[in-house]
C-alpha cells in the first residue's frame, strides 16, 4: 500500500536519508508521546482502523481471542492520548479511483488463491449473516479477507470492544484518574444486529458524547487516509479553542501507509497560510516490523516517528534554499509538485512510469521550482475546478524532462525508456494531476475516465 518502496531510492528511504532529523525511532506510543515533550492530556493518537485490524496476528482465529487482541493493542493506545480515535474506510463513499484499485487487487488475489470446496468452509460469503454466524465461524479471519464479509464483522467488532473499553474508561474515572475518550469514525452502531436488507450507516461512536460531538462531520469521508489528516486538522482547530481539546500539544498519526508522508506534508503545506498559528503538532508514527535475520542490525518492532512540520521545513528549504523566501502558495504549490512526482514513481493510483526513481525526483524538483509559471499552474490542485486539472499535466511534464536529463547520465539506464519519460502518456499525467488533488483533500468524482480511470474488471 502507498508510495512505491524501492530500497534506498524509495520515497520513505529518501526522506529518512535526507532529512534525518525529522526522524526517531520508538519503542512505543509513548515513548513517541515522551519525546514531543507532552502529557497524555495534552494528546490525541488518530489510528488507522485497517492497519489495526489486518495486523491481527492469524492466530486470533476465534471471535473472542480476536476481541481480545483489539482491546489490548487499544489499551496501550488510550494510555498514551487523552483522545484515540480509529478510522475505517467507508466503502460506499469511496472514489471510484480507489474502487477500482481495490478491483484490480482483489482480481490479483483472487488468480492465486488456493480453490477448495465451500463444504471446507465454515463462514459467510456474503453481507447476510449474524452473530451466531460469526460465533460458529472456524476462522473469523476469513470475514476480514473476504471484501463482501469484512464490513459487518468490523462493526460488530469496533462495538463490542467499544462497549468494553468504555467500561474501562468509567473505572479510571472512578478511581480517581482521567479516562479519556475513544472513538471509532466509519463503523455502523448496529454491528451484526444490522438488517440484511438495510444499507450501512457509517457513522461516529465513541465513549462520551462529548467526543463524538467534537469529531462529528456531515461530509462523507470515503478512505481513511484522508480521516487521518482531517482529524489532525479537527485536532489543531480544537487547540485553538475552549473545549476538550483545549489543552493538545500533540496529533499522532498512526499508520503504516508511506501516502501519508505525502498527506501530511501537503496539510502542513496549507497550514503556512494559516492566520492562528495552533500549538498542535503532528507526529507521523509508523509502525515497523521487527528483523530478525540473526545480523547486526536486527531490530524489534518499533514506531519510525516523523515530525511532520520539521520534515516540511527541511523539504522545502531542499527545494528553494537556504536564502529564498517563498510563500505560502508557493510552498504548497511546491510541496504538491514534489508528491506528483513521488506519484509517479508508483502508488495505488498510478503505474510507476520507468525508469524513474524518487531520488531523481528530490533532485530534479529544486530546478522546476523556480519557474513562476509552473507554481501558478500547480494552484490549480486546490482551486476545485475539474477543468482546471489539466493544467497540472505541463509542470508535471516539466519535472519527468528534468528527471529525464538527470537519468541520462546515469549507468545502466535505457534509452527507450529515457524516451517514454520524456513523454509520458496523457493518461498517466492526468492520473497524477487527479491524486495531487486528492491528497490536496480535493475530490473530484463521478466518471473518472476524464481524469485517465477506467473500470477494467466487472464489478
Amino acid at each position: 500500500m502507498g508510495l512505491a518502496s524501492k530500497a534506498n531510492v524509495g520515497v520513505k528511504a529518501q526522506l529518512r536519508s535526507r532529512f534525518p532529523r525529522a526522524f526517531k525511532n520508538c519503542d512505543s506510543l509513548a515513548d513517541a508521546r515522551d519525546a514531543a515533550s507532552a502529557a497524555r492530556e495534552q494528546a490525541i493518537a488518530v489510528i488507522d482502523g485497517n492497519v489495526l485490524i489486518m495486523a491481527v496476528p492469524q492466530r486470533a482465529r476465534t471471535y473472542d481471542d480476536y476481541v481480545a487482541v483489539l482491546m489490548s493493542s487499544l489499551k496501550q493506545a488510550i494510555a498514551t492520548a487523552l483522545v484515540t480515535v480509529v478510522v475505517f474506510d467507508e466503502p460506499d463513499s469511496l472514489t471510484k479511483a480507489k474502487i477500482q484499485e481495490q478491483m484490480k487487487r482483489d482480481h490479483s488475489r483472487a488468480s492465486a488463491s488456493v480453490a477448495c470446496s465451500q463444504d471446507l468452509v465454515r463462514v459467510p460469503t456474503t453481507d447476510a449473516y449474524s452473530k451466531r454466524d460469526i460465533e460458529a465461524a472456524d476462522d473469523v479471519q476469513a470475514l476480514v479477507r473476504h471484501r463482501p464479509t469484512r464490513q459487518r464483522f468490523i462493526d460488530e467488532v469496533a462495538m463490542d470492544v467499544l462497549k468494553k473499553l468504555t467500561a474501562q474508561i468509567d473505572r479510571w474515572s472512578l478511581s480517581g484518574h482521567t479516562g479519556g475518550h475513544l472513538l471509532f469514525d466509519g463503523i455502523d452502531p448496529r454491528g451484526a444486529d444490522r438488517p440484511f436488507s438495510e444499507k450501512r450507516d457509517p457513522q461516529v461512536v465513541g465513549s462520551s458524547d462529548e467526543a463524538v460531538a467534537a469529531f462529528r462531520r456531515e461530509t462523507k469521508i470515503g478512505e481513511g487516509d484522508l480521516k487521518l489528516a482531517w482529524h489532525g486538522r479537527g485536532a489543531r482547530a480544537g487547540a485553538l479553542q475552549d473545549g476538550l481539546l483545549a489543552n493538545l500539544k500533540l496529533n499522532m498519526a498512526v499508520t503504516i501507509d508511506t501516502d501519508s508522508f505525502a498527506i501530511e506534508l501537503i496539510e502542513e503545506a496549507r497550514r503556512a497560510a494559516d492566520a492562528n498559528v495552533s500549538p498542535c503538532n503532528t507526529v507521523l508514527c509508523m509502525r515497523e516490523r521487527a528483523q530478525k535475520r540473526g545480523r547486526e542490525d536486527d531490530r524489534e518492532a518499533h514506531y519510525l516517528c516523523c515530525d511532520v512540520a520539521l520534515l516540511h521545513d527541511q523539504v522545502q528549504r531542499h527545494m528553494w534554499g537556504i536564502s529564498a523566501s517563498p510563500s505560502p502558495l508557493e510552498q504548497r504549490a511546491a510541496m504538491t509538485l514534489m508528491v506528483g512526482g513521488w506519484v509517479l514513481c508508483g502508488c495505488d493510483y498510478v503505474d510507476a512510469v520507468k525508469p524513474l526513481r524518487a531520488d531523481v525526483v528530490f533532485e530534479a524538483v529544486p530546478e522546476v521550482v523556480r519557474r513562476p509559471a509552473t507554481l501558478a499552474r500547480m494552484q490549480a490542485a486546490w482551486a476545485g475546478d475539474r477543468a482546471a486539472l489539466q493544467q497540472l499535466e505541463r509542470p508535471l511534464q516539466e519535472l519527468m524532462t528534468t528527471c529525464c536529463s538527470r537519468l541520462s547520465d546515469m549507468p545502466k539506464v535505457r534509452k527507450t525508456n529515457l524516451l517514454a519519460l520524456r513523454s509520458v502518456d496523457s493518461s498517466v499525467l492526468k492520473r497524477a494531476s487527479w491524486v495531487a488533488a486528492y491528497w490536496n483533500s480535493v475530490e473530484h468524482s463521478g466518471n473518472l475516465e476524464d481524469c485517465g480511470f477506467f473500470i477494467p474488471y466487472s464489478q
